[in-house]
């Protein structure tokens, strides 16, 4: 083989497929529409006072869970 035709072999197949590797980064790409609400009052789960309270809640009940407990022997 002459060495240009030899070039064209090693470079043809690299080229083409850097072609399609092109093809398929912007195949990937499409339109995306975001919308985002930033409304001003949190949802109930997100209210600062109903996580403390709950949280208060769990602690008095395993504070009684242990008192009520009195120090015997579980078993």
């Amino acid at each position: 083989m002459k060495k240009p035709y030899k070039l064209i072999a090693n470079v043809l197949p690299l080229f083409l497929l850097a072609l399609l590797l092109v093809q398929g980064a912007f195949a990937q790409d499409k339109g995306l529409d975001i919308k985002i609400d930033l409304s001003p009052e949190p949802m109930w789960y997100e209210q600062t006072w109903l996580l403390v309270a709950a949280g208060a809640a769990v602690f008095i009940l395993i504070l009684v869970a242990i008192l009520k407990n009195n120090g015997k022997k579980i078993g």
